[in-house]
C-alpha cells in the first residue's frame, strides 16, 4: 500500500490538519503542533484558578478556614499546570524537523512544555519516510472498521520506526485524509532529501469509490429529472 514520491514535485504549503494537531511547513522547518482546540482545557483551568484566587482574597475574613484551605490547595496545584498547558499549546510542538540543523526532534509533551527533546535523529540516520494505515483491518465480526487511521512514520537506517503524526477519519473520507498524510510525508522527505513511501488505497476500494460517485451522480440526475417533470 505504498509508492515512492518524487520530493522535487512537492508544492509549497503552510499547514496541514492532523489528528488533534496540525503541521506547519516553511522552507526551513516542519513542526507538528497541538490543535488550537486543545487550548480550551488549560484556559478553563486557568479561569477557575483565577476565580479561586479572588475568592481567597475577597473572602479571607468571611469564608470558613477549611474552605480557604481547599481553595489554596486547588490554586497551588491547578495554577502551574494551567500555565504549562497554555504555554505548550501556544509555543510547544511534538515534532520538529529543521533543515539548517539537519535533525528531527520528538519533543516532550504537556509537562515538558513541548520544548525538551526526548528523541533526536540526524538526517543521515534516516532511511525513508513512510505512510501506513489500517484501511484493510477488520473487526472481530469480519466487517471493516468505520474509522481509518493513517500514520506518518520515520524509519531509521537500523530499522527502528518512529511515529511523527497521524490522521483519523471516517472511512468514506479516507482518501482525503490519506492525501493530507501523503502531503506531510512528501514535505518531510523533500526537506531531509530521503525517499518517501506514500500510502495508497487498495484497488478494490478505489472501485467502490467510483461506484459510489457514479450512483450519487445518477441519483442527482433522477432528482433533477423528476423536478423537471413536475414543472
Amino acid at each position: 500500500m505504498t509508492k515512492e514520491a518524487d520530493a522535487s514535485t512537492v508544492p509549497e504549503r503552510q499547514g496541514i490538519a492532523l489528528r488533534r494537531s496540525y503541521a506547519t511547513i516553511s522552507r526551513d522547518q516542519i513542526a507538528v503542533k497541538p490543535a488550537r482546540s486543545a487550548l480550551l482545557g488549560p484556559a478553563v483551568q486557568a479561569g477557575l484558578t483565577v476565580l479561586a484566587s479572588l475568592a481567597i482574597g475577597l473572602g479571607m475574613n468571611s469564608l470558613p478556614l477549611w474552605l480557604l484551605g481547599v481553595l489554596l490547595v486547588f490554586v497551588m496545584l491547578a495554577g502551574p499546570t494551567a500555565v504549562m498547558g497554555l504555554a505548550y499549546n501556544v509555543m510547544g510542538s511534538s515534532f520538529l524537523m529543521e533543515r539548517q540543523k539537519g535533525t528531527c526532534r520528538w519533543q516532550q509533551g504537556f509537562l515538558g512544555l513541548g520544548l525538551g527533546t526526548r528523541e533526536l535523529v540526524p538526517f543521515p540516520r534516516i532511511d525513508h519516510i513512510a505512510v501506513g494505515g489500517d484501511y484493510e483491518d477488520a473487526l472481530n465480526s469480519g466487517d471493516l472498521q468505520d474509522l481509518v487511521r493513517w500514520t506518518v512514520r520515520l524509519v531509521k537506517d537500523n530499522g527502528r520506526v518512529l511515529d511523527i503524526a497521524s490522521i483519523t477519519t471516517a472511512r468514506p473520507l479516507a482518501d482525503e485524509s490519506l492525501e493530507r498524510a501523503n502531503l506531510l510525508a512528501s514535505a518531510l522527505g523533500e526537506m531531509c532529501e530521503k525517499p518517501v513511501r506514500l500510502g495508497t488505497i487498495p484497488e478494490w476500494a478505489l472501485a467502490d469509490y467510483e461506484d459510489y460517485d457514479t450512483d450519487e451522480f445518477e441519483a442527482d440526475e433522477t432528482i433533477d429529472g423528476d423536478e423537471r417533470d413536475e414543472a
